[in-house]
């Protein structure tokens, strides 16, 4: 509506006459909406590009991996593309018995294969990252109760499925005059004194234990060793040797809550495999030495001299050629996805490895399968430890040449062997993921005699990058606060209230170091993970220390060196 002043005419100036006055009145609107962005207001940038940061769901990851190897196995072949080709082993004893025993050179495991002219495959360089390996980008997606698994500690053997818990057997002994019944298990334990275990075997009907203490008095055997007081239990039921499965459980008056649950993770591929783009890390290598040696011609089989390489100290960067946008993917706990994973799957198309048994080569364990001799479970004929990875193949000189099928976006992948607690909202990696490549021993013969359970290659295939941080503080909300809560809160029905760790803001690093950082332009994040992928030949025991170390006994050598 206008506003209008009426001014009596008198008040014009002075000596004006008395006039009526009369104001029409229309009923036309006058008013109009503002229109959005139709005015003026001061704009924070720093506060609009942080708005958007935190609102964003795109990312394109960049991975740099320093590889290291160890190039270990000789072997012999009558194949001559490849025995012509071997980095030998003792030339004067394989010239004088014609039995020509040596290495695969280093382009058989790297990243990069050269343009090698062995005349074994038809070269294409748009594949030259990809005839040893493929990558892909993956994330945790959901949970495998009923994965068999399987083990070996102090000469037992345990087999069980991944909701049973955790594999020990029990040990006792005295501390301080006291009797402690020794819980040695398979992989760390994940406990703390004043805790609770629920085991599989049962002292009467009691079942549910509180852990004492941690360890055996020896250095480093906390992780793998618990205990608990022995007020006099009687009978065999923790005599010594006894095996069998516990679960965490964190308040007993809660145990439907407060109880782990344990499982392993399965992960689902985000690209195929011509969506990740290899490069070398410019002129950076590793810090271990290439070795090299000059192979004369009197001293090889088909009288060419030659150079030949055992390894390689190449780093690699690895980037997805688009952006990848996780809106609405949710992890393996129904949350927000924190992780990603740079999955390497070994190919090895030119033959050397994968010999399959019904349609598959890979191998898959966990940690608590790498041992110094390689156990029942890597056996070529148990399908248990068999990858879901098919093989296929090529025949050339009447020999057949097996490589691993790539992948592609939505196939799924076994992980980590894990725990989740959902009262305290954390998961908690039990045993690292593994797998193993051996040598196809109709190509390449390793082992006198030809043995299914060759010796190999160990390697993690997932390589994770933390993309988001979940909160090292539990936070709680009643009933009526739902409006308020995220949708992968845990309700607690003792506490009659909801349960979370919320999510980081980027940029956001708390107290303990904990949060990313990464650049953000171009309406998309860019984390990037800097990693060590090993190849790992098998006899290094990875489990010798689950005893723990004697302190008494001085090191040779000092950590320096």
């Amino acid at each position: 509506m206008n506003n209008y002043t009426i001014i009596p005419s008198q008040l014009r100036y002075i000596g004006a006459p008395a006039v009526d006055e009369e104001i029409s009145i229309t009923l036309e609107e006058q008013s109009a909406q503002i229109t959005e962005f139709d005015r003026s207001q001061t704009v924070s940038l720093a506060q609009v590009f942080d708005d958007e940061r935190q609102a964003c769901t795109v990312f394109r990851p960049t991975f740099k991996a320093t590889y290291i190897y160890a190039n270990t196995y000789t072997g012999t072949t009558t194949y001559l593309p490849f025995q012509y080709n071997l980095y030998y082993a003792n030339a004067l004893q394989s010239t004088a018995s014609k039995t020509w025993v040596g290495l695969p050179q280093y382009y058989e495991f790297d990243f990069f294969r050269p343009d090698v002219s062995d005349q074994h495959i038809v070269y294409k360089a748009k594949s030259a990252y990809t005839y040893n390996w493929t990558y892909y980008i993956t994330y945790a997606y959901k949970n495998n109760y009923e994965s068999k698994l399987s083990a070996t500690l102090n000469n037992s053997n345990f087999n069980w499925v991944a909701s049973d818990g955790i594999p020990f057997s029990i040990n006792n002994y005295t501390k301080n005059g006291s009797g402690l019944i020794s819980f040695q298990c398979i992989s760390p334990h994940g406990l703390t004194p004043g805790e609770y275990v629920e085991l599989s075997i049962y002292y009467g009907k009691i079942n549910i234990f509180q852990v004492d203490s941690l360890g055996n008095g020896l250095t480093e055997s906390d992780e793998y060793i618990f205990n608990i007081y022995n007020v006099g239990y009687t009978g065999n039921t923790f005599a010594n040797n006894i095996t069998g499965t516990f679960k965490r459980i964190i308040n007993p008056d809660n145990i439907l809550e407060t109880k782990s649950k344990y499982y392993v993770r399965e992960h689902k591929v985000l690209t195929n495999v011509d969506d990740v783009i290899v490069t070398r890390a410019g002129f950076e290598k590793n810090v271990f030495n290439e070795l090299k040696k000059f192979e004369f011609s009197s001293l090889t089989p088909n009288n060419v001299s030659r150079v030949s390489q055992l390894t390689s100290s190449n780093a690699y960067d690895f980037t997805v050629n688009y952006d990848l946008d996780l809106k609405n993917i949710l992890d393996n706990q129904k949350r927000p996805v924190s992780e990603l994973f740079l999955t390497v799957i070994n190919k090895g198309y030119t033959g050397y490895f994968n010999q399959p048994y019904n349609g598959i080569g890979l191998k898959q364990g966990w940690k608590f399968n790498l041992n110094k001799k390689s156990s029942t479970w890597w056996d070529q004929n148990n399908i248990d430890s068999n990858t879901n990875i098919s093989v296929s193949s090529y025949t050339k000189s009447n020999r057949i040449f097996y490589f691993n099928l790539d992948l592609k976006r939505d196939d799924v992948l076994d992980g980590d062997f894990c725990e989740w607690n959902d009262y305290e909202q954390i998961e908690r990696v039990v045993s690292p993921y593994y797998q193993k490549i051996k040598y196809n021993q109709d190509i390449f013969q390793t082992t006198s005699p030809i043995s299914t359970n060759s010796p190999g290659f160990y390697y993690t295939p997932h390589n994770s990058m933390t993309i988001r941080v979940f909160s090292d503080y539990i936070e709680t909300a009643d009933a009526n606060s739902v409006d308020n809560v995220p949708s992968y809160s845990f309700y607690s029905k003792s506490d009659e209230q909801f349960r979370w760790r919320d999510l980081y803001t980027y940029g956001f690093i708390d107290n303990l170091g904990r949060g990313v950082n990464y650049p953000f332009f171009n309406s998309a994040q860019y984390p990037f993970k800097d990693f060590v992928f090993r190849l790992i030949p098998e006899g290094i025991n990875f489990n010798s220390n689950l005893l723990g170390v004697n302190q008494s006994i001085k090191p040779l050598i000092d950590e320096c060196e």
